[in-house]
């Protein structure tokens, strides 16, 4: 009968299933509980690592080590997220897992990318997030966009690789930036110039995840965002230095300042003549002749006593004449300019050199750094999106991981040597035990006051409850009676032995 009910039942909920109008309970599924990378079709390259693993993210052909031998110990993982992130504890990232450590390792695009100014090629737009385990001293987890070139082998990158773009976080010791540099070709010599930008945001420096994104524009403008947030913007002719251009004319270098020609504005006045009645001699100070020497002065005590002195009416100090315009000036010399030989125009600097590969190549001093969700494109909303449906939904999640983590144990202090307690410790312990014991101490206070009573009653020849010895009580009678101005007296010990000098008198009694 059970099974003959479990088959009915299985037929019944077929049935249903095929049937729109009959209702079946169907366990539900909840896609907001479970981890999962939005598209990334939208982007030119993204990288999120939630297909790969440790073992795997160097055996093809995408990421590769580089060869160099500072490299040779770098250790580099792909890592699920803390389970106190709930859903996202699934999401993988990249790890840098040693600390005073030199990193480098690419990716090599499938194809350059650039920005050129075509239609859907106007804007430059790379993202990725960073996080810190902990705040840290010195790190560097900048990205290099590697410049494309026949010759662009990964395995040879280095720190002189040459790179198209440099952006990310920086921060060791005072240096704190977001790093921005691109490199400028020059048209007329086809030489590279690194420019940088002049003044850049200081680094989120905390355990969360933070995503970096910069957009280059055909205009020759940029955006900088922090954790999608505006943190610079502007020109690319402007806020970098070296400058993009170079100025349009220069000094002549062959122009020479005439002798003649007079740059001093103020000159003394040649026809001013030095006053008859100032003294150039006359001393700063003289001696203060209204006051003398107090009548109780004491050389012996206090030195010889000298006139004070005080400031001279009279001085002038060195006479100079007064300061006229010069009648010859002219004004600050400049040479002549002249056509800047090297100047050349360049109204698209943003269309900087392809890129060819992607490239991590750092020294840090923090260990398990996270690298997230790489991403190159050409659409700056289409990058901020996959940011808001990434990094900040796993944000939020990672604020709330870091207020349920268990505070870090503190070191038990080791067990200081018991000391002997002082005489104010025995007081404070005396102090207690009346509180704790108060009709016991009150017994045993009355009984000491009693004995005491009695003690001061006494007669003082009663005290004694022993009766001396003869040979004591004389040697007492006779230091008593005797002049202790000079004889010392003689001392007693315990044994009723008498220890006294041999003298005339006691000599002249034993014989």
């Amino acid at each position: 009968m059970v099974s003959l009910s479990l088959l009915l039942a299985g037929v019944a909920a077929t049935a249903a299933s095929q049937d729109p109008a009959v209702a079946v309970d169907v366990p539900e599924q909840h896609p907001a509980d479970y981890f999962s990378v939005p598209s990334t079709e939208r982007a030119f390259w993204a990288e999120t690592f939630q297909n790969t693993t440790t073992t795997k993210l160097f055996e093809g052909t995408t990421w590769v080590k580089s060869a160099g031998k500072k490299y040779r110990e770098q250790k580099i993982s792909v890592k699920r997220g803390s389970k106190l992130l709930g859903k996202f504890a699934a999401d993988k990232a990249l790890v840098l897992d040693n600390k005073a450590q030199h990193y480098g390792f690419a990716a090599k695009l499938p194809e350059p990318f650039y920005l050129d100014g075509s239609k859907g090629k106007k804007s430059l737009v790379v993202q990725y997030e960073v996080k810190y385990p902990e705040v840290v001293k010195c790190a560097g987890t900048y990205l290099k966009l590697l410049r494309d070139s026949p010759t662009l082998n990964v395995t040879d990158l280095n720190d002189k690789t040459p790179f198209t773009i440099m952006f990310g976080p920086d921060k060791c010791d005072k240096n704190n930036k977001v790093q921005f540099i691109f490199n400028h070709r020059n048209p007329v010599t086809n030489m590279y110039e690194e420019k940088a930008l002049q003044i850049s945001p200081e680094v989120k420096n905390d355990k969360l995840s933070h995503v970096y994104t910069l957009a280059i524009h055909d205009d020759n403008t940029f955006e900088m965002y922090a954790d999608l947030n505006l943190i610079k913007n502007g020109s690319l002719y402007t806020l970098f230095k070296p400058a993009v251009l170079l100025p349009k004319e220069i000094d002549d270098p062959t122009d020479l300042k005439p002798t003649t020609w007079e740059e001093t504005e103020f000159i003394p006045d040649p026809a001013a003549v030095k006053p008859a009645e100032w003294d150039e001699d006359a001393p700063r100070t003289i001696p203060n002749l209204s006051l003398h020497q107090p009548p109780d002065w004491d050389e012996a005590a206090r030195g010889p006593w000298r006139q004070p002195m005080m400031s001279n009416p009279e001085y002038r100090g060195k006479w100079s004449p007064p300061m006229i315009e010069n009648p010859d000036y002219v004004g600050e010399w400049e040479p002549r300019k002249i056509p800047n030989p090297d100047y050349f125009d360049d109204p698209h600097p943003a269309r900087m050199d392809p890129i060819g590969a992607v490239a991590l190549e750092v020294w840090s001093m923090s260990e398990n750094i996270r690298l997230d969700n790489f991403w190159l494109g050409h659409n700056l909303n289409d990058a901020k999106k996959f940011a808001r449906l990434t990094w900040q939904l796993k944000h939020e999640a990672e604020k709330k991981a870091v207020q349920m983590e268990p505070e870090p144990k503190k070191p038990t202090p080791p067990e200081s040597k018991k000391k002997d307690p002082n005489v104010f410790d025995r007081i404070d312990e005396a102090v207690a035990w009346v509180v704790k014991y108060p009709l016991v101490a009150g017994l045993g206070a009355f009984f000491v006051f009693l004995v005491l009573l009695g003690f001061r009653g006494t007669p003082h020849h009663a005290r004694s409850a022993f009766p001396m010895s003869p040979v004591i009580q004389e040697v007492l009678d006779l230091d008593k009676n005797k002049d202790t101005s000079q004889v010392p007296r003689v001392p007693v010990d315990g044994t009723e032995l008498r220890h006294r000098p041999a003298t005339a008198t006691t000599t002249t009694q034993q014989a």
